[in-house]
């Protein structure tokens, strides 16, 4: 690495860590961009797993202890860190920890009730399928070792930061009993709870499912009605050169006009999320900045961004284009990106 590549990411990490510290005196700020838990499936894709489930009522309820699902420890390729803690590193934005994992400053969202906090007692994880769901859809018949691995799921969309409030407001209900007071995160949450009790082989009663499918259909605009929205993603994996743009096109073809609340959300693991520059342009060529490259380090991650796209029709070619700004440094890579308008 060069001497003026190490300058750049020293200076960096000090004005990361100078922000952090402000951070301190201003409760509750914003920052520019969200950032929601990895493998989070298209709508698509949600709704083939849906399809999938089995059906059945929950059972050996009474028989639930919380101890049975060891959680909040240590998790391989973390240095160490809790998945607590590992979490709030990876999802939080200007993080500053002590000597060994635990962030002491920073910024997190909780995308639940869409409040941004600086207080680490406050940012709580949630499972989204809480521990006690999955005990009585199918966890009850696992192993002890089996159940730890899915209480520290760093990979899957299994663990989401929340407030307190949202976190207690959540409690163990299922989407027919509970969803998040935040509109725009619905779509992503009925897809991460599908997703994750496809990935675990759990059960799925006939109510969940039923207010999953209604979910789908009213934020997702799945199949079984009138959409609300238009949706789409691309999967198509690739290197993000040092210096370089690469380029992923998703093709919709929807009727009327965009949304005043269209998203993006992005997947890239890049260890300097501020070299990264990502732009998204429109059918009829129009370019918008989606994330300006700053001085800003910690991991890419997955991360949804709001716009107002009402200006452009939805249907036609939309595409993605991301690009390292800086060279000498590290290389990325670019996972998926998903859009709805």
């Amino acid at each position: 690495m060069s001497s003026w590549t190490l300058t750049r990411r020293v200076t960096a990490a000090l004005a990361a860590a100078a922000l952090a510290l402000l951070g301190l005196l201003a409760v509750d700020a914003a920052p520019a961009e969200a950032v929601r838990p990895p493998g989070i499936p298209s709508t698509a894709t949600a709704q083939s797993e849906l399809n999938a489930l089995t059906v059945a009522a929950e059972s050996h309820g009474s028989t639930y202890d919380r101890d049975l699902f060891p959680h909040w420890k240590s998790v391989s390729g973390t240095g160490s860190c809790t998945a607590r803690q590992y979490i709030l590193k990876r999802d939080g934005q200007n993080v500053v920890t002590s000597d060994g994992c635990q962030p002491t400053s920073g910024n997190w969202q909780s995308d639940f009730d869409n409040t941004w906090t600086t207080s680490v007692s406050n940012a709580t994880i949630d499972h989204v399928v809480a521990l006690s769901e999955a005990w009585a859809s199918g966890a009850w018949a696992w192993t002890t070792a089996e159940r730890q691995a899915f209480a520290n799921d760093i990979n899957s969309p299994q663990l989401w930061i929340a407030t307190t409030s949202a976190n207690s407001s959540k409690s163990d209900y299922d989407p027919a009993e509970w969803m998040p007071s935040n509109s725009s995160v619905r779509c992503d949450y009925v897809k991460a709870w599908t997703h994750v009790k496809y990935l675990y082989d759990l059960t799925i009663d006939s109510a969940e499912k039923t207010a999953i499918q209604s979910h789908l259909t009213n934020y997702c605009g799945s199949s079984g009605g009138t959409p609300t929205g238009c949706t789409g993603s691309n999967t198509t994996a690739g290197t993000i050169t040092e210096g370089g743009t690469i380029t992923r096109a998703i093709s919709l073809s929807c009727t009327g006009s965009a949304s005043t609340a269209s998203s993006v959300t992005v997947s890239i693991t890049h260890p300097y999320y501020g070299d990264i520059q990502v732009q998204l342009q429109a059918p009829d060529g129009t370019v918008r900045t989606v994330q300006a490259s700053s001085s800003s380090t910690g991991n890419f991650g997955s991360r949804t961004y709001s716009l107002n796209l009402s200006s452009e029709a939805r249907s036609g070619t939309w595409t993605l284009l991301v690009t390292d700004t800086y060279s000498g440094g590290s290389t990325g890579t670019f996972n998926s990106w998903s859009l709805s308008i």
